[in-house]
């Protein structure tokens, strides 16, 4: 299943998506939580202490190509996830999206 929760800025996502991607891997399911937000905050949601937060190296634009009008990963999801990824609590693995620092390059 894949699922993506959007809408307006304060209505809840953030709350909804953690609390879903929790609850389905306490049931057994292997959840990937992606937080794409510019200000992200999904980690505290889904009980990632802040401190180990800081550590988590973003994912940046040179891990995708774009090919025949799609975006593909340029290394497997489980290579990703291992360098980029963070366990929760509840076994969600969390990917971050880094912040981009050069002007242009948004």
């Amino acid at each position: 299943m894949k699922l993506a929760i959007v809408g307006k800025g304060g209505v809840g996502k953030t709350s909804i998506s953690g609390t879903l991607a929790r609850l389905l891997a306490r049931r057994g399911s292997n959840v990937l939580a992606i937080d794409g937000d510019p200000n992200p905050n999904l980690a505290l949601t889904l009980g990632i202490a802040p401190e180990r937060i800081a550590a988590v190296p973003g994912l940046s634009r040179a891990l995708l190509e774009h090919v025949e009008g799609e975006y593909r990963l340029t290394k497997p999801l489980a290579e990703v996830c291992a360098a980029h990824g963070l366990q929760g609590p509840d076994g969600v693995t969390l990917l971050a999206m880094a912040p981009e620092h050069e002007a242009g390059a948004g």
